[in-house]
């Protein structure tokens, strides 16, 4: 299992956002259907967090293991992979380090849902482009 680095980064330092992630999404799905995508990932963000609180409090592992797993696939697809990474570390055994990774993964997950929504489209925004 995962366990919380003893000085973990700053989730505001730096990109927490692969935009070409979102751009390669926009080429294979279209730019519709990835907004769409983006708009259910932040819809449903608030509960994913509230889920994996309960479970790291709750001290259930299997629930653990499926909330972050839910959260991190669905984040590294659209890019967030600071928080994909944060969530991971929520599943450790050791109680102490499943909070701190915890308090990690909400600021970054605060720091995702920003960015994702600042994102905008990759046709509007010449940094994204894969050409």
């Amino acid at each position: 299992m995962d366990t919380v680095p003893s000085h973990p980064q700053d989730p505001m330092d730096g990109d927490v956002l692969d935009r070409s992630s979102i751009a390669r999404l926009h080429d294979d799905v279209g730019p519709a259907a990835a907004a769409g995508m983006v708009d259910r990932f932040l819809a449903m963000l608030p509960e994913r967090l509230a889920r994996l609180r309960r479970a790291a409090t709750a001290g259930d592992p299997p629930e653990l293991r499926d909330a972050t797993l839910s959260l991190a696939c669905s984040a590294t697809m659209l890019g967030a992979e600071r928080l994909a990474a944060a969530v991971t570390r929520c599943r450790t055994a050791d109680r102490s380090a499943v909070l701190a990774a915890l308090a990690q993964a909400e600021q970054t997950a605060a720091a995702a849902a920003r960015a994702l929504r600042a994102a905008g489209s990759p046709q509007r925004d010449p940094k994204v482009s894969e050409t």
